[in-house]
């Protein structure tokens, strides 16, 4: 065999490896892209509500809500679902709906990796200075407080008690919770303590079985009291305003040391966690709910109800009105 013939021999060699090897990446892309088989999506969807029916907060409505998504499946619903990220994305969106339970989510994690019900946010308003934006005084000496979580950091506590010391001053306040999306009950704990005296029970939580797991008081000593005496707060809230936010406004409305002005809250009042349903999908889900000591009554699906409702963007007009008022009435007694 020629010098020429053995050169065209390899160079036809080196074409048909290369075209496998393309062939294999285009059969691999190809693979990633194929939908997931309707028997896989019914495999991950028993095992999600084998989860849920053993730890989810209302048991006794796990069955009827997987009906519900069983149904959707056949009616071809998840037919398009590409991936397990698909699948959280998907089929976590709508047992969050059916089950009218705005804490319930699905999400992929990677194997080993470290899982928390802690909802991660990009950098911006829910992360700045521990999510606190503006703390000032407004004409006639009220305080005005906004802050959009009630962020889960030890440091989180230092910040709000800075603006606590900042606002001791002032005759009345209004706390912004219209863009507050949750958080910390401990830091919720915290801040409590600057309007109500120490051992105040402030809620209780209670498992599925409806037995009595945690009560919470009020135990941190505030830098001052100046806000536990006859002293005006109004909180602004909208549709929005959820979780941990619902729980300080409403045992500060319970107690009548606060009056809500805005929407009517957005109903989610169970405590949440993570349990595993496979090494890559988790459920965050509502594992028990709060009863406000001071009402005994829950604010799951109902919300919280405003001493004056007004749309939400009509709320800081309103408060500043009413708290002008109070103070007005206050001096001339």
């Amino acid at each position: 065999m020629s010098i020429k013939t053995k050169t065209r021999v390899y160079l036809l060699l080196i074409c048909c490896v290369f075209f496998i090897m393309i062939s294999a990446v285009t059969f691999q892309v190809s693979a990633s892209d194929k939908a997931l088989t309707k028997e896989v999506v019914r495999d991950l969807i028993d095992k999600t509500f084998v989860v849920m029916q053993e730890h989810y907060i209302e048991p006794d409505v796990v069955q009827s809500l997987k009906e519900v998504i069983v149904t959707r499946l056949e009616l071809g619903k998840y037919s398009n679902l590409n991936s397990l990220e698909d699948y959280a994305s998907v089929v976590g969106r709508d047992i969050r709906i059916f089950s009218d339970d705005d804490h319930l989510s699905l999400f992929t994690v990677a194997p080993k990796e470290e899982i928390t019900h802690v909802l991660q946010h990009s950098e911006g308003k829910l992360t700045y200075n521990y999510a606190f934006e503006e703390v000032r005084y407004l004409d006639g000496n009220i305080g005005y407080l906004k802050f959009n979580k009630f962020y889960s950091d030890d440091n989180a506590l230092q910040v709000a008690d800075a603006a606590f010391e900042f606002l001791k001053s002032s005759d009345g306040m209004i706390i912004d919770l219209r863009d507050t999306v949750g958080g910390s009950s401990y830091l919720v704990q915290h801040m409590l303590g600057y309007f109500l005296p120490l051992q105040t029970p402030l809620w209780e939580t209670f498992d599925k079985h409806n037995k009595q797991i945690e009560s919470v008081v009020v135990t941190e000593h505030s830098s001052h009291t100046k806000f536990h005496t006859n002293y005006p707060v109004w909180i602004l809230t909208s549709r929005h305003s959820a979780s941990a936010t619902e729980l300080f406004s409403g045992v500060l409305q319970a107690n009548s040391k606060a009056k809500i002005i805005g929407e009517t809250t957005s109903g989610a009042g169970f405590y949440v966690g993570v349990r595993q349903i496979t090494a890559e999908l988790v459920f965050r889900i509502s594992l028990s709910k709060i009863v406000i000591s001071a009402s005994q009554k829950s604010w799951e699906k109902t919300g919280l109800t405003p001493s004056v409702e007004v749309p939400a963007i009509d709320a800081m007009e309103q408060a500043r009105k009413a708290i002008y008022e109070a103070m007005l009435i206050k001096e001339e007694r």
